[in-house]
């Protein structure tokens, strides 16, 4: 059945619902993950490995700013730090002098990592330890900016195709172009920023129309079966545990992750910013799903430059024997 559109009056609708229901707070930020300020470079994605170990992608010294142009240097700095879930420490790092402007990071179903790189205009795959092993985007396939890249259940993936080109790209397990949706608009089927893309369990595939405000959903054909429009700047969709989880970049440190049903309902939402700090949680932009929903970790852009750990409130497991880290 095709989602709905869900206008912006629906939107705010089953906002206030939430808040009124007291499931706005779903989760909560675990002051004792990490066990020490890991970086202080702009962290722009987030995954789960098949370890269960935290990847965390950062910038290095190649900071972006908005409207703002990033060094074409390679970043010298290893770009993708591991770190233990359990004990939140590093415990291995990877990728030095080999990106641009890393922008997502992805675990695919065989476990390989995939790093997708603005500035390279690529999605390079890795084995688990860093090894590289294939790259998609050159003179075959012209990426432009690409933003992140998602896998559909017979090994095809989609790449969003980002700043530039404004359009969907799908492509085969062997990695040949299939098909590429969308120009750039405002109209169905048309993009301004595909900033994030996700695939759920029936290879329904959300596109993050940032710029305007909404996720588009397509079929695995690129048939257009709905909208959720006014979804308030989505950067980063991710599916987990029967539910899609986006994260929107109000304004600055206006971060806000909800957890929406497959009709585009909203069920529960946490800010990215505890109320009442006075720390930095600039701009929200990377985000990984763990444990069925049970932990959010967000990597911060800008000024935030951190990774953080959201657990759902009330699970009563949060460790809570160490210091916080400064």
């Amino acid at each position: 059945m095709p989602a709905p559109i869900l206008s912006r009056r629906g939107w705010l609708l089953t906002v206030t619902l939430a808040v009124a229901g007291q499931r706005l707070s779903a989760h909560e930020l675990d002051t004792t993950w990490p066990a020490e300020r890991i970086v202080r470079t702009q962290i722009s994605g987030v995954a789960v490995d098949s370890e269960g170990r935290v990847l965390v992608l950062n910038r290095g010294q190649n900071h972006w700013m908005p409207q703002g142009a990033f060094k074409r240097q390679k970043i010298k700095q290893p770009a993708v730090l591991v770190i233990d879930a359990a004990t939140g420490r590093n415990v291995a790092s990877w990728g030095a002098n080999t990106f641009i402007m890393p922008h997502q990071i992805v675990v695919g179903p065989d476990g390989h990592v995939w790093i997708v790189d603005v500035g390279l205009h690529q999605a390079i795959e890795f084995d688990a330890d860093g090894k590289k092993l294939r790259t998609i985007g050159g003179p075959k396939v012209r990426l432009n900016m690409p933003t992140d890249l998602a896998f559909l259940s017979d090994g095809s993936f989609i790449v969003s195709d980002g700043y530039v080109n404004s359009r969907v790209v799908k492509f085969s397990p062997e990695g040949r172009q299939l098909a590429a949706w969308g120009t750039k608009g405002a109209r169905p089927l048309q993009f301004n920023v595909p900033h994030s893309v996700a695939v759920d369990d029936r290879d329904r595939i959300y596109v993050a129309d940032r710029e305007n405000d909404r996720i588009q959903i397509l079929s695995a054909e690129g048939e257009l079966l709905g909208e959720w429009t006014d979804v308030d700047r989505p950067v980063t969709v991710r599916f987990a545990a029967g539910s899609l989880f986006v994260l929107s970049n109000l304004d600055a440190d206006k971060g806000i992750v909800r957890r929406l049903d497959l009709q585009g309902r909203v069920l529960d939402a946490f800010h990215t910013k505890p109320t009442g700090t006075t720390e930095d949680f600039e701009w929200p932009h990377g985000m990984a799903v763990a444990d069925g929903g049970r932990d959010v970790y967000v990597g911060f852009t800008l000024t935030g430059r951190r990774v953080q750990r959201y657990r759902r409130a009330g699970s009563g497991d949060a460790p809570a024997d160490r210091p916080r880290p400064p």
